[in-house]
């Protein structure tokens, strides 16, 4: 058996009969004369029907689609398969984790996939098709009902047009994969509701446009913004799903209605991949939006919980637990992942490697830290520091692969809060200084700012100053002054050429 990952995470299989233990996604809604091009196709395009030539797998055929799992996806980005004659080995697990089949593989890498998908011409839009059919067909919207709930009740005036328009595209999914076709009859109840269907994609698309841009602020205006609108955004983005789901069911059931009509293959090849292509950006885009959105929502929520104080957020009929929030917005980034056939990941606890503390960094500070830092951040390392203020206040700084942060401590141990962040590439210069019976000092200048922090006076001596004196040194291998702000002036060059020639005159005198 054959897999030729089409696109990442889904692979055609050729085999000369389908297994019978993997849960294989048959091609569905081509005509017989479609379903053959497109085998035919992909065949040669990816090199199997060579192989099958040289008379090593008999006779061989595109059997339907292999989904492979996000955590199959991320084993495959740590560890190297093995390889024979350009294909990678590896194997097929049937559901119950047994392994099923051997097979050989082509990741879909680059030149090589975009090569094929060029071979495959008019194909490749058939192709196109099947994978969001696939995409369909595992992914059926389950009912959140939490969220759903809050949808029902905020949008109460669009939910029966909602719930009409899935329940319309989810029957005429299951119908048209009965019949193995989207006929007219099945495809007329998706036409008659394509305004209605254009209609509930705008609106709650750009409801949820209009949440990410008010999050575009600094931190203090998102963590207000969220606290205010919580309950709003878990509604628009449920709303959302829904409408989004359901347009792109009925975009992809017009394409197959369209591939149905053969008399007219020729003129409607060019309209079919403009119409898959146009569908597959547009609902890719509203995927991406819908999980910038609700990554920001999940991790307010858990810093929220992290943080002292209140334990409920405000509510329209009433206040719920911060718990519950975080359930709700856990529930949609997990769906949202899944559709987009992603692992629905959370950033891993906090463990710098330098720690310049009196005793240990204390453990509530790296768990809101955890939700703070930008997302997929890491913590490289923190330190206990002072600000250098007329009225001196404690603060934290910190230092992640791209940037360093600076804060005052209540700031992030009762609102959860970084207040100056700084890219690493912006430090021009950096200065560490001991201090007799003091802590050091520690001077940094970026582009813009002089900044001047101490350390208390247990970083004076021994392993403290040695810690304190590692963190500057850290800090210092980031210092560079770009190409573009170096500058150069006449005087000096001056003064050099006459300092050079007055050499070379004394030099012939004393000759």
């Amino acid at each position: 058996m054959n897999l030729v990952e089409i696109e990442p995470g889904l692979a055609v299989l050729f085999a000369d009969q389908p297994p019978s233990d993997i849960d294989l996604i048959p091609f569905q809604m081509l005509s017989a004369q479609a379903h053959r091009d497109l085998t035919d196709k992909l065949a040669i395009a990816s090199g199997v029907g060579n192989f099958a030539a040289q008379g090593s797998q008999g006779a061989i055929a595109a059997q339907g689609l292999v989904r492979l799992a996000p955590e199959t996806l991320k084993a495959l980005k740590l560890a190297q398969p093995m390889t024979s004659g350009g294909w990678n080995l590896g194997s097929l697990v049937s559901s119950n984790g047994k392994i099923a089949a051997s097979v050989r593989w082509v990741p879909a890498t680059g030149a090589q996939s975009a090569t094929m998908l060029a071979a495959l011409g008019p194909a490749a839009a058939l192709l196109a098709l099947q994978i969001q059919l696939a995409s369909i067909s595992r992914r059926i919207d389950e009912n959140i009902q939490l969220t759903r709930d809050v949808l029902q009740a905020l949008h109460e005036d669009q939910w029966t047009t909602l719930l009409g328009l899935y329940e319309t595209t989810m029957r005429a999914v299951r119908e048209a994969q009965l019949a193995g076709a989207v006929n007219d009859h099945i495809f007329a109840a998706i036409a008659t509701r394509e305004a209605d269907l254009r209609k509930q994609r705008h609106l709650f698309t750009s409801l949820v446009r209009s949440h990410i841009q008010a999050l575009d602020t600094d931190a203090k205006g998102r963590r207000a913004y969220l606290q205010r609108n919580i309950e709003q955004i878990v509604a628009d983005t449920h709303g959302m799903l829904m409408a989004e789901g359901s347009w792109y069911r009925s975009q992809v059931l017009r394409a197959g209605n369209i591939s149905r009509d053969e008399s007219n293959a020729v003129e409607n090849e060019r309209f079919l991949a403009e119409l898959v292509s146009e569908t597959q950006r547009d609902h890719s885009q509203a995927m991406d939006d819908a999980a910038r959105l609700l990554g920001d929502l999940e991790r307010q929520c858990r810093l929220f919980a992290e943080l002292p104080g209140e334990r409920s957020l405000p509510f329209t009929s009433k206040r719920r637990s911060i718990g519950d929030a975080v359930v709700m917005a856990e529930a949609l980034a997990e769906r949202v992942a899944a559709l987009r056939n992603q692992a629905h990941t959370q950033p891993a606890p906090l463990n710098p490697s330098l720690v310049v503390f009196k005793e240990t960094a204390p453990d509530e500070v790296l768990r809101i830290l955890r939700w703070a830092l930008p997302a997929g951040g890491s913590l490289l390392a923190i330190a206990d520091v002072n600000l250098d203020r007329l009225v001196g206040e404690n603060a934290y700084i910190g230092v992640t692969p791209e940037r360093f942060f600076i804060s005052a401590q209540t700031a992030v141990r009762k609102q959860g809060m970084i207040e100056r962040e700084f890219d690493l590439a912006d430090v021009r210069y950096v200065r560490f200084r001991e201090r007799e019976k003091q802590g050091p000092l520690l001077d940094i200048i970026t582009t813009d700012e002089n900044i001047k922090l101490t350390f208390d006076d247990w970083a004076a001596k021994g392993e403290g100053l040695s810690e304190a004196r590692r963190f500057g040194n850290l800090l210092e291998a980031a210092m560079n002054l770009p190409e573009s702000e170096r500058r150069t002036d006449p005087l000096l060059s001056a003064e050099s050429s006459f300092e050079d020639n007055w050499s070379t005159n004394e030099l012939e005198v004393a000759r």
